[in-house]
């Protein structure tokens, strides 16, 4: 299930990100003046402990409860190899609709994930070899995937690519459909470039595509096409302010899918270190997209009783994951430095989802939205 309700029609039946790592890594430097991309491995691993505590609702309703305590490691093996791995477990409870925002019904699992990947590190570039499996009562997914990065000779240009592939297994508690599959290919370019000492772009295309069974079985009324194909287009920006020492990002994504999703993405953060130890991160971001074609409205005069497809319909949702909307989230994020080998973190997030927040029109007898999460965790570096 998507457990992250940002872009959840994309998220819902999307597989995990691609692991373009290295160069989102240096999108995340602070100090963009500084930006060199590595051509060794890390001197130092780290090992980090995280815990997030989500918790999702609608007026007059709790919904979905998640704790999730995750670990990841990243050690350098020498000069030109290193591993990283991450293992999370997520406890889910709660309740979760039927058809849009009614019918809430009670549902539990337990969700337990593991990722894996080998990085060699060229005069030029990396590659970088992975795996991923997850696994809960009633789906199990697993994943390979591949990425590689290559700069210029001033290493001010750094190209990336990767591909994945996912084999997913579906089983319903329910029992309506069984031993159903979702295969997902995955692909990945882009380019980024340090215009100045100050700042630095990057650009991102991306395409996808699953088939198999793509409805959601715990859903009344729920059967969508077998074949869902998605394209995205993502710009970013750093631009580090001197005289504060602080960091603005901006953040433009653009999504498109044959569904007839269009969805658009405008983030901004602003990095700002405290003192000698200390650095807050608060962000802003509004999300917006139109339904898919297939989507059946909520009807407000039909009482608690879902509505019928149109009739001789092939596909029908009444998934509000699929409905337009607008989203708006609110994050902040607090970082201090224990010492030059520990930090500590914490971040608080709260989204809102109103159909009437939508730029076009929004689909309408929908119950807002909410959620908020809570993550800390703590990372050593040896």
């Amino acid at each position: 299930m998507a457990l992250v309700w940002e872009e959840a029609a994309v998220a819902a039946t999307e597989t995990i990100p691609l692991q373009a790592a290295l160069v989102a890594a240096v999108l995340a430097l602070p100090n963009l003046g500084s930006v060199a991309h590595a051509e060794t491995a890390p001197d130092r691993g780290y090992v980090g402990f995280k815990v997030l505590d989500y918790l999702d609702s609608q007026p007059g309703a709790e919904r979905i409860r998640v704790k999730a305590p995750a670990i990841t490691a990243l050690v350098p093996i020498n000069a030109e190899w290193s591993a990283s791995g991450t293992l999370i477990t997520d406890s889910i409870s709660g309740a979760s609709p039927a058809y849009h925002s009614s019918a809430l019904t009670p549902m539990h699992d337990f969700r337990r994930a593991f990722d894996a990947s080998l990085t060699r590190y060229l005069p030029q570039g990396t590659w970088s070899l992975g795996a991923s499996h997850s696994k809960e009562r009633d789906y199990l997914s697993r994943s390979l995937y591949g990425s590689a990065t290559r700069s210029d000779e001033s290493k001010n240009t750094v190209w990336n690519w990767g591909a994945s592939y996912t084999d997913d297994l579906i089983n319903p508690t329910n029992h309506i459909v069984t031993d159903e599959t979702k295969r997902s290919v995955d692909l990945i370019a882009g380019v980024t470039q340090v215009v100045s000492a100050n700042d630095i772009v990057q650009l991102n295309l991306g395409w996808s595509q699953s088939q198999g069974y793509l409805s959601d079985p715990y859903k009344v009324m729920d059967e969508r096409p077998h074949s869902r194909i998605r394209q995205t287009l993502q710009t970013r920006w750093n631009h580090h302010l001197d005289d504060t020492d602080a960091t603005l990002r901006g953040a433009y994504r653009y999504f498109q899918d044959n569904w007839g999703i269009r969805a658009h993405t405008f983030e901004l953060e602003h990095v700002q270190p405290l003192a000698e130890d200390w650095k807050i991160t608060g962000g802003l971001r509004y999300y917006t997209q139109n339904a898919a074609r297939f989507y059946v409205n909520a009807d407000g005069s039909n009482g608690p009783f879902a509505p019928s497809p149109p009739q001789g319909a092939a596909w029908y949702s009444m998934d509000q994951r699929l409905s337009g909307y607008g989203a708006v989230t609110l994050s902040a994020k607090l970082i201090y430095q224990i010492d030059r080998d520990t930090a500590i973190d914490l971040k608080y997030e709260l989204y809102e989802q109103r159909a009437a927040w939508a730029m076009g029109a929004g689909s309408p007898n929908l119950l807002p939205f909410r959620a908020r999460s809570v993550q800390w965790g703590l990372t050593h570096w040896f």
